[in-house]
């Protein structure tokens, strides 16, 4: 590299990057070695380097650690790298926008999920979105919100759909969350859940207590309902139960219900296609409580594409029924998409 780097510029740096050597950046730093960086894209590996080595000499600095075993990014790498995801998603967020204007809504969407929402709201919305916008392709990525918000921050991906984070201090707000805009749909309640055939279901009358000594399925302590979970158990004076799993999978849950006779504290609108279908029900212990919020969250201050329009149309119609819906979508910031 040169000892005497010049400034950049939008100029400087317009006449000597190519999207190419971005989508090559991208795709060597996923594959972790030049060699299977050149086999995803067909390309020849002196060809893959020579492309890397032009972006170096651009950015007068390197962009690779290499050894034997592959490369990794060097810390002026790590710092570039997320530059590049935004350019990349850029680009693909314009291939949308010019293949809706010519031929309808049609495009990709990637939606970051949770577990909870995975099983009914998402389904249900995206139905109705391929419905609306048949050739639309739709690739959904399940993970926490502590992945979710950060990938989606970087331009990983176009929304997330799940629990929104609860604000609980006036504190400043980390850089992420600013680029962020949470738009609710409903809030979301716990409830009590056995087997359809659980012999617990015969009595007439039923307390907390009655329960108590039975296994239980609990959400995990990390989770947004863990601490309504455990103030129904303070409620009634009780110490939380001696036999417990901790889970939040709402088909691991569901089928440990069906092999054994355990109690599952699960989100209402999550078991909702169990109910429907006899599997599970739910038991009359009176309201448990909200737990929290969910909804879907983009990208602050990105007008969103006709694609990302639909979802968020198609997510409101598929509110589950028996929720308490909200009218005001925003909960900081810009309206969001579809807002």
């Amino acid at each position: 590299m040169n000892n005497i780097v010049r400034p950049h510029s939008r100029l400087t740096l317009t006449r000597v990057l190519k999207l190419q050597q971005l989508a090559v950046f991208e795709k060597v730093v996923e594959a972790g070695s030049i060699l299977a960086a050149s086999r995803d894209l067909a390309m020849t590996q002196p060809a893959v380097s020579k492309v890397i080595h032009e972006l170096e000499r651009h950015l007068a600095a390197a962009l690779f650690v290499r050894g034997k075993r592959g490369v990794a990014l060097t810390d002026f790498g790590r710092e570039f790298e997320p530059y590049a995801k935004s350019m990349l998603a850029e680009l693909r967020h314009l291939a949308d926008g010019l293949n809706a204007w010519h031929t309808g809504a049609s495009g990709q969407v990637i939606v970051g999920t949770l577990l909870t929402a995975s099983t009914t709201l998402l389904p249900a919305a995206i139905t109705r979105l391929l419905e609306a916008a048949p050739d639309v392709i739709v690739d959904i990525r399940v993970g926490t919100n502590a992945s979710l918000f950060p990938a989606l921050a970087r331009g990983d991906l176009d929304v997330v759909v799940g629990f929104l984070p609860i604000d609980r201090s006036p504190s400043p707000r980390r850089d992420e969350d600013s680029r962020l805009t949470h738009v609710k749909l409903y809030d979301e309640e716990l409830c009590a859940v056995v087997a359809h055939n659980h012999p617990i279901r015969r009595r007439r009358q039923l307390a907390l207590k009655d329960l108590h000594e039975l296994e239980w399925i609990l959400p995990t302590p990390d989770s947004v309902a863990y601490g309504t979970a455990c103030a129904m158990f303070e409620k009634e004076g009780l110490a939380l139960p001696r036999r417990i799993v901790h889970s939040v999978s709402i088909l691991t849950n569901v089928g440990l219900l069906t092999r054994r006779p355990m109690v599952g504290l699960m989100p209402l609108s999550a078991i909702e296609p169990f109910l429907t279908a006899n599997l599970v029900a739910v038991l009359p212990l009176g309201s448990i409580g909200i737990f929290g919020t969910v909804g879907y969250t983009v990208r602050a201050g990105r007008p969103p594409g006709a694609v990302l329009r639909h979802l968020a149309s198609a997510l409101r119609e598929a509110i589950p029924t028996g929720t308490r819906a909200y009218r005001a979508p925003a909960t900081r910031g810009r309206t969001g998409a579809g807002g």
